[in-house]
């Protein structure tokens, strides 16, 4: 397995900059719980979908697809949460918002900003696992319509002699 470390570099950054759009978003009542499901849950292979449809992304194999996917997942959640925490903290303090005071509360106590600090971590793996997931089995995909396009290509051949 020989990732590139460079185009990983690169996915990384463009993952976190979809995790600050995504966190702006999801500031939003009923439009941000949506994105947030999708972002978990689909955010690689979609990024991949993408690479893939402007060549920047060659043919990879499912462990490549899977390494990306958590790379894309972890940091597009740590994106997420520099995004999200510090507008969902002045929104909490403007009006009396539940989630904004557990925020706020996290900060002035050690072993409250501890423990969020434990929970946002053990987030990010659950979206990398998620998002390896996601990415192996886009990586799949796309191995399996190569062998049907090559195959397809080859009935074609021989159909012609």
């Amino acid at each position: 397995m020989k990732v590139n470390l460079i185009l990983l570099r690169q996915i990384s950054i463009l993952s976190v900059i979809i995790g600050l759009i995504i966190g702006l978003i999801s500031n939003i009542p009923f439009i941000g719980n949506i994105a947030f499901v999708l972002y978990i849950m689909g955010l690689s292979g979609g990024l991949m979908i993408y690479l893939k449809k402007n060549n920047i992304l060659g043919d990879i194999t499912i462990k490549e697809g899977a390494v990306m996917g958590a790379v894309i997942g972890a940091t597009s959640f740590i994106g997420f949460c520099i995004s999200f925490i510090p507008i969902c903290i002045i929104i909490a303090l403007i009006t009396n918002n539940f989630l904004g005071n557990i925020l706020l509360s996290g900060f002035t106590n050690f072993s409250m900003f501890f423990t969020m600090v434990f929970l946002l971590v053990l987030v990010a793996l659950l979206c990398a696992l998620m998002n390896g997931f996601t990415g192996g089995v886009t990586a799949y995909v796309y191995q399996v319509l190569a062998e049907y396009k090559n195959e397809k290509a080859n009935e074609f051949n021989i159909g012609m002699k």
